[in-house]
């Protein structure tokens, strides 16, 4: 009966101890996740980028400038929602201030669709096409025409690397005030590039060409000829909090337009570079 019983206790603990497992599967995990939230983006510089996204991410940045010895400093606000349907919508808003006080500018609304999407969060590529428009303002420094824009972004990660490339078209409307200059349709092409430091700090360059048409309106006020003109914008992210990254940046005129005194009777701030070089900084929250 004793021999029974000692069997009895040496069966008991060890299936006690076949209970604890010592691996670290919950770890490996962990650690895979945080790999596979990089969504490399080349969107106009308004609200994508080659930056960490969520599925809601809001942007918001002031940009200073200098034009005609008039420092005009902008505050862009932009917000990205990703569905799971694979449709995204993107919204923008920017005011400004000079000499004469705050002014209000444009709002922009986009809706977009992930055509493709496919490989291994490592080396995912995708491809995305949206439309949407551009819609007027009644102060002095915002345009008063109401624009359509249309586009497609391709975007392919290499590891810790990103390379994007985009391309829109605005489809530009009349402008309702009479001293503002009417111009012909204007196509953007942008280049962008990221790298992934580490978790906290990440490297972006993006090259954009913009082309503005003449325009083929009667009123006296138009752009003759066409103009193309380039600009280059180094940006720096830095994690401040999980969910919270700090944006440094700059933009520099490569290619400066040669009607860009005339061209500022057209309003066209949101086209980076065509008055003027700019500095910015500014948070970006996603949840």
């Amino acid at each position: 009966m004793k021999n029974l019983i000692l069997l009895f206790l040496m069966i008991l603990s060890t299936n006690c101890f076949a209970l604890v497992d010592y691996t670290e599967h919950g770890q490996d995990q962990k650690s895979l996740s945080k790999t596979s939230t990089l969504n490399l983006s080349s969107k106009n510089s308004d609200s994508r980028s080659l930056s960490w996204k969520s599925d809601l991410s809001f942007d918001t940045n002031y940009e200073v400038s200098e034009i005609d010895s008039d420092k005009i400093g902008f505050l862009n606000i932009n917000a990205h929602v990703q569905t799971p349907v694979n449709i995204f919508v993107d919204i923008s808003y920017w005011n400004a201030n000079n000499n004469h006080g705050n002014q209000n500018g444009n709002t922009k609304a986009i809706l977009g669709f992930n055509w493709l999407r496919f490989g291994s969060p490592n080396d995912e590529a995708k491809f995305d096409i949206f439309g949407g428009g551009r819609f007027a303002s009644n102060s002095e420094l915002a345009s008063s025409k109401t624009d359509k824009i249309f586009g497609f972004e391709t975007t392919k990660r290499f590891g810790s690397f990103g390379l994007g490339i985009g391309f829109d078209l605005t489809l530009v409307g009349l402008p309702k005030k009479e001293t503002e200059m009417s111009t012909g349709n204007i196509q953007r092409i942008s280049v962008s590039s990221g790298w992934m430091v580490s978790n906290d700090i990440q490297f972006e360059l993006e090259i954009e060409n913009f082309k503005i048409q003449n325009s083929s309106d009667s009123r006296e006020n138009h752009l003759l000829n066409s103009v193309s003109f380039s600009s280059l914008s180094p940006k720096l992210n830095l994690s401040i909090a999980p969910a919270v990254n700090l944006e440094l940046g700059a933009r520099y005129r490569t290619n400066k337009a040669k009607s860009s005194q005339d061209l500022k009777l057209a309003k066209l701030y949101e086209l980076h570079g065509i008055y003027s070089n700019s500095l910015f900084t500014g948070l970006n929250i996603s949840l």
